[in-house]
Order: C-alpha cells, then structure tokens, then sequence
C-alpha cells in the first residue's frame, strides 16, 4: 500500500480519541525563537520553557510500518536539525512516537492514548494516520488538547472548523475535495475533455464518488461510467471492460499505488494504455488520459509496480508546500545529513505540525491548551518546506490556489513528442539522492502557475528561472525565465 492512504482500508474502524492530559499551562515569557520564519502576533516576548514535547501517533509496526518510518525518519531529521544548528537555544524539542498498528484497531489505539496520557508535558498531537479523528471528534473537543492532522482529511469529510465545532483540530493535508476539483478543471479546461469516468475503492475511499461527480459537474464533465472495486481487489477485468465500452477520454483511478499499478496494467492488456491527448479525443479506439489519488498516481510506487503500463503525463494533485524536487525544501537537506537519502514525499508534513506546536507556544506565551489554540490560529511560519500557516476561519494549512498538478516522469528523459519538452532541475539534483533510476511524480508547472502566483509568487518566478518542474511548453523547449510563455501545446500533459 502506499504511505498516505495505506490504513485507509480500516477507515471504517473506531479508533480511541487522545485526551492528553493539561500540559505545564500558565508559563509567561515564552517567545522569540531564532528558527527559519517567524508567526503571527503574540504577547510572548520572552524565550520559550526547558522542554516542549509533541506527541505523535503513527504504526511504527504491522501492516502500516512503512508510513510509520516515513515519519519517525522525518522527526528524526528535524530533531537533528534543531539540536545541531541550534535552533532553539534554551529549549529541547522533543517527541514521543507511540505505535499504533493498523491490526489492533481499538486495543492499539487505546494503548497509544495510555502512554501519552500519562505525561503531563505532552503540548500537542500529531496525528499522523488517516483514521480515527472522526471517532475522536467528542473527546477531543472536551479535552482541547491541539490537534494536527498530518494524514486526516476532515476537511473533505466536512467537518474541520469552522464547518464543525472543534477548534483545536487543525489540517496540514490536502483535501481530496481540492483534488478533484484542480483535475477535473485540468481535464476541462486544459486538456479539453468532455466525458470522464471513475473507478474507485469504495472500501476505503468511498466519499471519492460524491466528490469526483461534484467536481465533474462543476466542470461541465460528463460522467459516463462509475465502478467499484475492494482494495484487496486483484481482478479489474469486468469494471475496464465496462469502461471500455464507455470510452470516457479520461480515467480517474481513486485507489492505493498497488491497485492503480494493477488497473493500468489492466488497460495495456485491453490496448487502451494513454498515449496523448489528441489519442484520448479521437475516438480511435480507447486511450483515457490518467489522473488518481495522490495515494496512488501521486506515489513512485505505483509506476514500479505497472512497470510500462505506467504511462508519463499521468496525473495527480499536491500542493506547492510539498514539493520534494523544488527550489526550496529544506527538509530534503535534512535528511540528507541524517541519512544521506533524499525525500520522497510527505516528509515535510509531520515536522511543520511540531513547528506549528512550537511556534503556537511561542506566540501565545503559555502551554495553556486555549491559549495555544488561539495562538495556533495566527500562526504564518515557514520550517520543513515552504511558508503555511492558519486563520481562526481556515484550520487547514493551505488554499485552493496552493494546489499544483503532478506529472509521472522517468529518469530516461521525457516522451518523444511534438513539441517537445524537457524534464526539470531535480532530475539531476534531487531525485538521484533517493534512486539513480528513479521513477515517479514530478510538478507540471504550467496548468496551476497564475493560481500558485497568488499566493507564492517569489518562489513561482525562481522555480520558472533555476528550470525546476516539467515546466512544458516552451520555445524553445529548455528556455528559463519568469517572463518565459508557457502553452498547452504538449500531447502528454
């Protein structure tokens, strides 16, 4: 499975809520830190406590291991980072990491809950799986200990405030809701598509089906086809065919990497594998353009699994913060002085949740749980990656005008097409810190760049003039430069 979504398949399990006990409330003079951004407008004007620990929970084992050492890697990159480039003088930044396997279910996350509520120092919570909020809604309101959910969506789910009362829960991830939307609207009005189809795991992803049909409809798409399929599905034969004979110009495929591996494998069996888009348009035979859940398409595991059939200009959806082959990503660096490999992606996530805890001290002069929860809503940092931040109107770390498309590419240059394009600066200086052959999602830049402007304009411009992203179209197809014109000219993406 892959790292976002991999525990998804238990959504519908109940997980124990944390209610960590108050931690050392009511300490003044808190501020001032030296690190990379500062946030909002406190009182605290003094230097942060001794010690400031953040629990975080996350399956260290099991089924889900992976996703647990992508954060305990992370965490312990950034620990590093703040001890050796001392970063907050005075003041020890510390986490407790507490296992909780996807196949204990309650007893796993009961345990979780034990450990941490037995200490008093604990400031905040990084919840670093996708299930259980929803279930912890009621008690963590009650206890309004600061939550961040670094692999939870309340957002789409419709409840993450000020659409639901909690208002200690903040969002780093991007909504799937958003998701949809940036490629339903890439498939409209980018690429020119008029018909779409859905294939889904309706046992772990089941809201994907609401969301994708609102978001065609907004996009004037029509939806000719909607399949199901289980995650533990190996056999997609009927549900193609189906589509096949639909022949929708593009496919949103909403599973995990290994189902979407087997799906677009599927469609090279059927000769229906994306080409370009004029291919998608024709009507000469079936060859839907690609675009999945940033757990899947979004994941390099996905095209090491399909192998060939895992088509470039494959689709999917991220935000600018998130970027791991980028002009500016520091926890890339960071973990390449923990480890020596690069990020793969999502690594940024789980520390600016432990900055934004920090920081939320910091403004707000006090451990107190309101207090840091009043603090946390002016919070405007930059830390692991690019500059985020909340508002008392918008707990999730990021806007619809953050939203970048990801395209799949390989380390053996870009397709043979008319015009051609080029592959970006990462593929040099980047990826090869995590492969030398590596293969995955890389920035298309062109089809969001006016919308990330808005809100990321200094970096838009650099990452345009250093030449990272498939930058795609350009004449000629390697020219820099901010004032450089990009068209949709390209037949891939």
């Amino acid at each position: 499975m892959d790292r976002r979504a991999f525990l998804q398949w238990s959504a519908r399990s109940s997980l124990v809520g944390l209610s960590l006990l108050g931690a050392w409330g009511g300490v003044t003079g808190c501020g001032g830190s030296n690190s990379g951004g500062g946030g909002g407008d406190g009182d605290g004007d003094g230097e942060l406590p001794s010690s400031l620990k953040v629990g975080v929970i996350a399956p260290l084992s099991g089924i889900g291991q992976f996703i647990g050492t992508i954060v305990e890697r992370s965490m312990a990159a950034t620990k590093q980072h703040l001890d050796d480039d001392d970063v907050l003088p005075g003041t020890e930044a510390e986490y407790i990491l507490v296992d909780s396997p996807v196949e204990e279910f309650a007893e796993g996350t009961t345990a979780a809950y034990n450990e941490l509520v037995a200490d008093p120092d604990v400031i905040g919570i990084l919840w670093c799986t996708p299930i259980g909020l929803t279930e912890a809604r009621a008690q963590m309101q009650r206890d309004q200990i600061p939550v961040i959910a670094v692999f939870a969506d309340p957002y789409s789910e419709g409840w993450l405030y000020p659409e639901g009362p909690e208002r200690n829960i903040f969002q780093m991830l991007l909504p799937d809701t958003m998701s949809f939307d940036a490629m339903c609207r890439y498939a409209a009005e980018d690429r020119g598509y008029s018909t779409t189809a859905l294939i889904y795991d309706s046992s772990t992803l089941a809201m994907g089906k609401d969301q994708f049909e609102a978001a065609a409809g907004a996009h004037d798409l029509e939806v000719v086809g909607v399949e199901e399929f289980q995650v533990f599905s190996g056999d997609y034969g009927a549900q193609l065919q189906r589509l096949k004979d639909a022949a929708p110009e593009s496919l949103f495929v909403w599973g995990l990497a290994d189902n979407t591996a087997g799906i677009v494998s599927g469609l090279s069996a059927l000769d229906a594998e994306y080409i370009d888009t004029p291919t998608a348009k024709s009507g000469d035979g079936w060859h839907p353009h690609i675009l999945g859940y940033p757990g899947g398409t979004g994941e390099k595991k996905w095209a090491e699994l399909a192998g060939d059939a895992a088509k470039s200009g494959s689709l999917t959806a991220w935000y600018l913060g998130g970027l791991v082959g980028g002009p500016q990503f520091p926890i890339r660096d960071w973990l390449v002085a923990y480890d020596g490999v690069g990020a793969t992606g999502g690594e940024e996530s789980a520390p600016n949740g432990w900055w934004a805890l920090i920081e939320a001290v910091r403004i707000a002069g006090s451990t107190d749980r309101v207090a840091m929860v009043d603090a946390l809503e002016t919070v405007d940092t930059t830390f692991a990656g690019l500059s985020f931040g909340f508002t008392p109107d918008h707990h999730l770390g990021m806007t619809a005008d953050d939203v970048v498309l990801i395209s799949l590419e390989r380390y053996t240059g870009p397709v043979d097409t008319d015009p051609p394009y080029v592959l970006g600066r990462e593929w040099e200086e980047t990826f090869p810190l995590v492969k030398e052959d590596y293969v995955g999602p890389t920035h298309l830049v062109r089809p969001t760049l006016e919308a990330n402007r808005k809100v990321k304009p200094d970096y838009m411009d650099l990452l345009l003039e250093e030449g990272w992203g498939t930058q795609c179209t350009k004449t000629p197809a390697d020219a820099l430069g901010a004032d450089v014109e990009l068209t949709g000219d390209c037949k891939i993406h």
